[in-house]
């Protein structure tokens, strides 16, 4: 390569050579700045997130060994709840829910292990802004719910019309 004192290429073929490879250095440059950018504020996307649960039976028996995700719940009376369980580490995606139905002797299906029949999906992107509870909601059908709150959930509409329609 031929050059001058002043450090400038006079082949025109080899400063086009150099201009193109500046570009491209330059421009991947710019495209690894918005991938920079989602990694502000924390580093890593979160999997999970700790909240406090709550969990209502809307069912006419008792339930016990209720696991979520792994995490013990407790046991529930007929139309009961569990009382609040704090910090429950819950995991984003889909969820797991099991119980036992308990009650007195020779009640049917006493002991069976049950496991929620539809599908439990927590997003990141859909839990509100200082949510710091979740509702938990069993029904009749072996089906779930799950609320989130600011402060202590309720029952749900759906919970409210099963135990109004009770005998």
């Amino acid at each position: 390569m031929e050059y001058d004192r002043n450090r400038i290429f006079k082949n025109k073929k080899i400063q086009s050579i150099i201009c193109r490879r500046s570009m491209l250095g330059f421009l991947g440059l710019l495209l690894l700045i918005p991938l920079s950018a989602c990694g502000q504020g924390g580093g890593k996307m979160k999997k999970e997130i700790i909240l406090d649960v709550v969990m209502y039976s809307n069912v006419d028996r008792v339930i016990t060994n209720i696991i979520f995700n792994d995490t013990d719940l407790g046991v529930m009376n007929k139309y009961g709840s569990t009382g609040t369980v704090a910090g429950v580490v819950i995991p984003f995606g889909v969820q797991k829910l099991e119980w036992t139905l308990g009650g007195p002797k020779g009640t049917p299906r006493n002991g069976e292990l049950m496991k929620v029949k539809n599908e439990l999906v927590i997003f990141q992107e859909k839990i509100p802004p200082r949510t710091r509870y979740l509702g938990l909601h069993l029904y009749p059908d072996d089906t779930a719910e799950i609320t989130f709150h600011e402060y202590l959930p309720e029952i749900t509409e759906r919970g409210k019309n099963i135990r109004s329609n009770r005998k």
